[in-house]
């Protein structure tokens, strides 16, 4: 990353993230802040659309990602959730709009739309209007740790125990769990909340990446989750956040 977008992302504390979604991927922004610091945070209200119709199960396994997949019996309350606390606590901040996480296809199309727009959740930041003046196509380039490849999730799952990806699978769980909070979405929050099975999942995972005898009694527990479960689980959570995405860019 060049110097002056390294400064650019410091010193507003926000960062481009790329999410890799089915056939599609994308660029969006991220800023973590207190949530005593953003009024109504997340500011927008999720809206339900019309494309809760309930569409074919998929019958080519490269489209399981892609959001053209049925609701899982555990993931098909949509409700909106009240996810603000009484006590302040570091909260994720996205470009999301009315509940639709806005994803750009190419630099130029995020950088357009974060000059001209004013009305998203991102602008509850303070330093949203310097981002808008200084920020350029240039400035698009992610860190390895802010690149979420979920397509590649429930097909890692699927492998078996043994070749399951750990960075792969946490780094999912955490856009998973920050996207939920951003969007508020009900059952993307409630399927990786603490003592549910993904996140029992996540847990085993950061203690066989963190080794010692707690990582070798976590490889054991990890055996005892079915792959095809946790895939389906998976598969669910990404089916969610794909129907809240709205594109823009060359495809349009």
């Amino acid at each position: 990353m060049a110097a002056e977008s390294e400064k650019l992302w410091n010193e507003t504390g926000v960062d481009p993230v790329e999410i890799h979604l089915g056939k599609d991927s994308g660029y969006t922004l991220r800023a973590y802040r207190m949530s005593d610091t953003l009024p109504g945070a997340p500011a927008a209200a999720a809206e339900r659309e019309e494309d809760d119709e309930r569409p074919d199960v998929a019958e080519n396994p490269e489209d399981e990602e892609s959001g053209d997949v049925p609701d899982d019996a555990e993931f098909e309350d949509e409700d909106e959730v009240d996810v603000l606390d009484a006590v302040p606590e570091e909260v994720p901040v996205f470009l999301t709009r009315k509940g639709r996480l806005q994803l750009f296809r190419d630099a130029e199309s995020l950088v357009k739309y974060v000059r001209s727009s004013d009305d998203n959740d991102l602008t509850a930041i303070d330093e949203y209007a310097d981002l808008q003046k200084r920020l350029s196509a240039d400035d698009i380039t992610c860190d390895e740790d802010d690149i979420y490849e979920l397509d590649l999730v429930t097909t890692n799952l699927r492998g078996g125990h043994d070749a399951w990806d750990p960075e792969l699978l946490i780094k999912a769980a955490e856009i998973g769990r920050d996207l939920g909070y951003a969007l508020k979405n009900t059952s993307v929050i409630e399927a990786l909340a603490p003592g549910s099975p993904l996140d029992d999942v996540d847990e085993a995972l950061r203690a066989i990446v963190d080794g010692g005898v707690r990582g070798m009694f976590a490889k054991r527990r990890l055996r005892k989750t079915g792959s095809e479960s946790a895939a389906i689980a998976w598969r669910g959570v990404i089916a969610k956040i794909n129907r809240s995405v709205e594109w823009h860019g060359e495809s349009e």
